[in-house]
C-alpha cells in the first residue's frame, strides 16, 4: 500500500487558514478497518460459517427419545421407553441403545417385561463410511475457506474503492488551490481593465469580457470549493473521524513500478480465481453423495438383547434371557429418476461454472493488460505535461523579466501565469488517472492489501 510520511501543511479552505495534520493513506484505512461496520459483517460472516461447521457436526452427537403411553381396558397397560442412537462420522454406522420396561395389571395379577437392546448397523455400499452423513459437515468446512477469501477480497475491493475516492479528494485540494489562484489573478487582471475603461485604453465590450472571466473565475472556485467539501463529508463520515482533520497527505505525482506479471501464471493463484475453485469444490462433493445414492443401500446389522420377566420394575433385570441377531438390510428404489435429474442439474451447474471460469479468466487478462497500457500512457502524458508546465514556467519568468524592465504588460504576464495554472490543473487530472490506474492494477493482481 502507499506509505507516506504524515506532516503539518497548510490548509486554507472557505477563505480559512488553519494547520492540521494531514492524514496519509494507510492512516485513512486504519481508520476505515476500525470503525466502518462493513468490516464487521464480513469478520461475522466468516465467525457465521466456523459455527455453522459445528452445527454441522452435530449429526454425531447422540440424541435421546423417551415416551410413555398407558392403556385402560381389561388389561391395564403401562409402558415406560428410551432409547439412545448415534452415528458413528467414520464408518456412517448408527448404534442404537434401547430399553423398556412393560407393566400389565389383569384382574389383580400384575406382570411386567423389562427388555434392553443394543444394535449396530453398519452401511457396506451407499453411505459406505458415512459419505452422505458427512455432507453438510463437509460443505461447511468448505464454507470457511470460501468466507475467508471472499472476507479478504471483498476488503480489497472495497479499500480500492476508497483509496480512489482519497485520490478524488487530493485532486480536488489541487483544484480547489488552483482555482482560487485563478481568481486573484482575475481579480488583479479585472483592476487593470477598470482603469483602462476609465483612461479610455478599452471599449465597454472588452470590460464586459473581462467580467465575464471574473465570475467564471469566482464559479469555478465555489464549484471546486463544493466539491472538495462533499468530498471531505463523504469520506470523514465512512471512518468516522471529524470532516475538519479530513486532509489528505497524497503525492498525486508519485510515479510507480508497476510488477509486470505473465497473467498465465497468476491467474491460478488470484483470490476470484479461488474463490471459483471453491465453489467447484462445494458442487464436485454435493455431486459424489448424489452418485452415491444412485447405488443400493446395504447395510449389515448386529444386535444383542436381553428380556426378563417380573412384578415389579427391579425383578425384571433377573432370569433374564438374553439373545443376539445378525442381518443384512437390503433396499433399492424402482425408478430413480428424482436421483437421475439432481445428478443431471449438478452437471449443469459444473458445465455452467466451468464457463464462469472462461469467463473470468478472459475478463482478467484483458483487464491486466488494459491497465497496464494505461498506466504506461499516463505515465508517458505526465512525462509530456512536466516538460509543458516547464516551458509555461520560462514563459511567465521571461515577462516577469520583461514587466520589471518596463518593456511587458501586466495583463500578459497575468495570462501567462494564467496558463501556466490551467497546465498544472491538466497534470493534475491526468496525475490522478494515473494514480487510479496503478491502485485498479495492484487490486487486480491482489497486491494492494
Amino acid at each position: 500500500m502507499y506509505k507516506i510520511l504524515p506532516k503539518l501543511i497548510a490548509v486554507c479552505y472557505l477563505g480559512a487558514c488553519s494547520q492540521v495534520s494531514a492524514l496519509t493513506v494507510d492512516e485513512y484505512t486504519d481508520a476505515l478497518l476500525q470503525n466502518h461496520p462493513y468490516f464487521l459483517q464480513l469478520s461475522l460472516a466468516e465467525k457465521a460459517a466456523l459455527v455453522g461447521e459445528k452445527v454441522a457436526l452435530t449429526y454425531t452427537d447422540w440424541s435421546l427419545v423417551s415416551s410413555f403411553s398407558n392403556t385402560n381396558n381389561d388389561l391395564n397397560t403401562t409402558v415406560y421407553k428410551v432409547s439412545a442412537k448415534k452415528t458413528v462420522a467414520k464408518t456412517g454406522a448408527i448404534v442404537s441403545l434401547n430399553h423398556s420396561w412393560g407393566r400389565n395389571s389383569l384382574d389383580g395379577v400384575i406382570t411386567g417385561e423389562n427388555i434392553t437392546s443394543i444394535d449396530y448397523s453398519q452401511p457396506l455400499l451407499q453411505n459406505r463410511n458415512g459419505l452422505n452423513n458427512k455432507l453438510s459437515a463437509d460443505i461447511a468446512t468448505i464454507e470457511i475457506a470460501a468466507q475467508s477469501v471472499s472476507r479478504i477480497e471483498q476488503t480489497e475491493v472495497f479499500i480500492s474503492n476508497k483509496i480512489k475516492r482519497l485520490i478524488d479528494l487530493a485532486l480536488a485540494q489541487e483544484k480547489e488551490k488552483i482555482y482560487r489562484q485563478q481568481l486573484k489573478l482575475t481579480l488583479v487582471q479585472f483592476e487593470l481593465a477598470e482603469n483602462k475603461l476609465k483612461h479610455a485604453l478599452i471599449d465597454q465590450s472588452d470590460f464586459l469580457s473581462e467580467m465575464d472571466a471574473k465570475f467564471r473565475a469566482e464559479q469555478q472556485w465555489l464549484q471546486s470549493q463544493s466539491e472538495l467539501a462533499l468530498l471531505k463529508q463523504e469520506l470523514a463520515a465512512l471512518a468516522n473521524i471529524q470532516e475538519s482533520e479530513m486532509v489528505i497527505e497524497f503525492d498525486l505525482y508519485q510515479q510507480h513500478d508497476i510488477v509486470q506479471v505473465d497473467s498465465e501464471s497468476i491467474l491460478p493463484n488470484l483470490r476470484v480465481m479461488q474463490q471459483i475453485q471453491i465453489e467447484r469444490q462445494k458442487l464436485l462433493r454435493q455431486k459424489q453423495s448424489l452418485e452415491d445414492k444412485l447405488l443400493p443401500s446395504i447395510n449389515l446389522s448386529f444386535g444383542l438383547s436381553t428380556q426378563g420377566e417380573g412384578n415389579n420394575y427391579f425383578d425384571g433385570f433377573s432370569n433374564q434371557d438374553q439373545f443376539w441377531r445378525m442381518g443384512v438390510d437390503v433396499s433399492y428404489p424402482l425408478g430413480q429418476n428424482k436421483a437421475m435429474l439432481n445428478l443431471v442439474q449438478s452437471d449443469i451447474s459444473l458445465a455452467r461454472l466451468n464457463a464462469r471460469q472462461r469467463e473470468v479468466e478472459i475478463n482478467t487478462k484483458q483487464q491486466i493488460g488494459t491497465l497496464v497500457l494505461q498506466v504506461k500512457f499516463l505515465r508517458k502524458t505526465m512525462e509530456i505535461s512536466q516538460d509543458q508546465i516547464q516551458i509555461a514556467e520560462d514563459k511567465v519568468q521571461e515577462e516577469e523579466r520583461k514587466f520589471e524592465n518596463a518593456r511587458g504588460q501586466k495583463s500578459l504576464l497575468i495570462s501567462t501565469q494564467k496558463a501556466l495554472n490551467l497546465m498544472r490543473l491538466s497534470f493534475a487530472q491526468t496525475a490522478a488517472s494515473y494514480q487510479k490506474n496503478i491502485v485498479e492494477y495492484r487490486s487486480t493482481i491482489d497486491l494492494l492489501l
